[in-house]
C-alpha cells in the first residue's frame, strides 16, 4: 500500500499453449492466486466454473503492462493422465500495483492544479502539519478488494487513470475562522443519475449505471408522474409474470424475487419523492463510506465548490457512489467544463479537479434546487475558508421548461372535432406529459 506512483504490471505465465488466452480460457478455471489443493494422487481439485461468454481481453487488460511467457517441459504422464491433471495446463496471473502516496504539500497539489495558490492564498497555512485523511487509505483498500474480486472472475479491470484517480484526500481547517472543508483532488467522472416529476427536465439514461434516484431528495409537490415510473412499473410487471410461470429453478426464483423487491421499492420512491437530475442540477458524488458515517464527515446536501481550470462551480453533495472510485460530478457540471462530456466521456482523466466539501453546511429538510441560494451559500463558505475574493465563479441558470398547456378531454369519447360533439363538461383536463426519456 506504500510507495511512489509507478507502473501497474500484470505478469502472466502461460503453460502448454500460446493460444491459451484466445481459445482455452473460456472453458477452463477461473485464475486466482491461490492454486487448487492437490489430492493424494497428485491431481488438483475440480476446476472452478467460468461461464461461457465472450471475454473482451482488450478491455480486461487495457492500460496494463503485460509480460508473458510460455513454459513447456516434458513429464512422465501420458496424454490420458495429463488431461486429468489440472496442473499440466494452467495459467498464473499476478497483478502488481504500486499505490501512490497522498499529496500533502503545496508543491504536489499545485502540480496537478496550478491555479490553487491564486485561488487559495492561505494554502500553505491550511496544509501546515496536515496528514492524509484516513479515507485515502480506506479508498485504496477498497480498490484492492475490487481488483482481487474482478481479476479472479475475469471481470473488467479499471483503466490506469481510473485506478490512480485520486491525488489526495485532506481534512483542512482555517484556524482563524474555524471553517472546515474536505479537500479532494481527483479526476472527474460523469454522473447522469436522477429524475424529477415536479420539474419538466430532460434526463439522460444512456449510462449503463443510470439510476432514477439520487440521495438528495424532497417530497413530491405535483401530480406529474416521475418520467421513469412507467419503466419501473413495467419491469415490476415483467418480473411478476416470470415468477408466475412455475418453471423456475430455486436459484432463478430467488434472484427474481430480489429483483422484484428492488423494482417495487424503486416504484414507491418514484411516486413519493423528487430527485436531483444529472443533466440539469450541479452536484457532486462521494464514495458511500465517506459520507455521514462519523463526526466531521460530510452529509448529503452539504455545499461544495468544484475547482476546474481556474474556475469555481457552486454545487451540493447530491449522491453516493461506489466505494472503490472517487471524483464524480453531475453531467451538468461536466458539460460546463467540457462541452463534449457524456455518459461515456469524462471531462478530466487526470487528478486535477478539486472538490471542496463543507461538512455540516447543508440545510434540512432538503428542497427543490435554488441555484441563486446555492451560489450565495457557496460563496460565503468559500470566503470563510480563506478563498480569494477575485476567484471567477460560474453562475447556474435553470434548464426547466414550462409544462405543456393541458388539453381538455371529451366527456364521452366523441370526436371533439365533430359538429355533433357535446359541449365540454367539467371533466378534469389531462396533461400532455413529456416522453419518458429525452437523451441529450
Amino acid at each position: 500500500m506504500k510507495g511512489p506512483l509507478s507502473s501497474i504490471v500484470a505478469s502472466i505465465r502461460l503453460a502448454k499453449s500460446t493460444a491459451f488466452l484466445c481459445a482455452v480460457l473460456l472453458p477452463f478455471a477461473a485464475c486466482t492466486k491461490k492454486q487448487p489443493e492437490k489430492d493424494q494422487s497428485g491431481h488438483h481439485d475440480a476446476l472452478p466454473h467460468l461461464s461461457r461468454k465472450n471475454y473482451a481481453f482488450s478491455n480486461l487488460f487495457n492500460g496494463i503492462l503485460i509480460k508473458s511467457s510460455v513454459e513447456c517441459a516434458p513429464s512422465e504422464r501420458s496424454a490420458l493422465a495429463a488431461v486429468a491433471a489440472t496442473n499440466s495446463y494452467e495459467l498464473d496471473i499476478n497483478l502488481r500495483v504500486l499505490w501512490p502516496k497522498a499529496a500533502t504539500t503545496p508543491a504536489d497539489l499545485t502540480a496537478a492544479t496550478p491555479e490553487l495558490p491564486t485561488l487559495l492564498p492561505n494554502l500553505p497555512k491550511l496544509l501546515d502539519g496536515v496528514t492524509p485523511s484516513p479515507d485515502y487509505a480506506a479508498l485504496l483498500e477498497r480498490k484492492e478488494k475490487s481488483l482481487k474480486a474482478n481479476l479472479s472472475s475475469l471481470q473488467r479491470l479499471p483503466y490506469r487513470d481510473s485506478l490512480f484517480d485520486c491525488q489526495t484526500i485532506l481534512k483542512l481547517q482555517n484556524k482563524e475562522t474555524g471553517r472546515q472543508a474536505l479537500f479532494v483532488q481527483a479526476i472527474m467522472n460523469v454522473n447522469t443519475d436522477g429524475s424529477d416529476g415536479d420539474r419538466n427536465l430532460a434526463i439522460d439514461k444512456l449510462s449503463l449505471t443510470f439510476q432514477p434516484q439520487t440521495n438528495y431528495r424532497w417530497a413530491k409537490t405535483s401530480e406529474h408522474p416521475n418520467p421513469c415510473l412507467r419503466d419501473s412499473e413495467s419491469r415490476q410487471a415483467l418480473l411478476q409474470a416470470e415468477l408466475a410461470t412455475g418453471t423456475l429453478v430455486p436459484e432463478e426464483k430467488t434472484k427474481l424475487k430480489k429483483e422484484l423487491e428492488v423494482a417495487k421499492a424503486t416504484s414507491e420512491e418514484l411516486r413519493r419523492w423528487s430527485f436531483l437530475v444529472g443533466t440539469a442540477d450541479p452536484f457532486i458524488v462521494l464514495p458511500s463510506f465517506m459520507v455521514g458515517k462519523g463526526p466531521g464527515q460530510p452529509s448529503i446536501g452539504d455545499y461544495a465548490v468544484v475547482i476546474a481550470h481556474g474556475k469555481l462551480y457552486p454545487a451540493v453533495l447530491g449522491d453516493l457512489g461506489p466505494s472503490s472510485k472517487i471524483g464524480e460530478a453531475s453531467l451538468r457540471i461536466c458539460r460546463e467544463i467540457d462541452g463534449k462530456s457524456g455518459a461515456e466521456r469524462r471531462p478530466s482523466n487526470t487528478p486535477e479537479i478539486v472538490y471542496l466539501v463543507f461538512p455540516g453546511s447543508g440545510e434540512k429538510p432538503m428542497k427543490s434546487p435554488d441555484y441563486a441560494h446555492w451560489s450565495d451559500r457557496c460563496r460565503a463558505l468559500w470566503k470563510e475558508f480563506g478563498g480569494s475574493d477575485n476567484a471567477p465563479w460560474h453562475e447556474w441558470t435553470s434548464l426547466e421548461k414550462p409544462w405543456p398547456t393541458p388539453t381538455p378531454s371529451p366527456s364521452d369519447g366523441t370526436n371533439p372535432a365533430s359538429p355533433l360533439a357535446p359541449a365540454a363538461s367539467g371533466t378534469p383536463a389531462t396533461s400532455n406529459l413529456p416522453s419518458q426519456t429525452t437523451n441529450q
